[in-house]
């Protein structure tokens, strides 16, 4: 019986097909939370100040975030 299709045309086939299946879960699922709002990126001491302050009785995170 004549084999249609090479084995490594198969795996190459397969890895795309992982590949592409992959790429599109990742952009479809949310990338945050159902009811987080989003991160904010503040500059200064005083924005940080007045957002922990206003936000007093709730759950508060504060990730200081260095590059080196």
């Amino acid at each position: 019986m004549k084999q249609f299709v090479s084995k490594p045309t198969l795996i190459t086939g397969a890895i795309l097909m992982l590949a592409v299946l992959t790429s599109i879960y990742l952009e479809a699922r949310p990338r945050t939370a159902p009811g987080q709002g989003p991160l904010t990126d503040i500059q200064n001491i005083e924005t940080l100040r007045n957002q922990f302050n206003q936000d007093a009785g709730k759950t508060r995170l504060i990730l200081l975030v260095s590059p080196t």
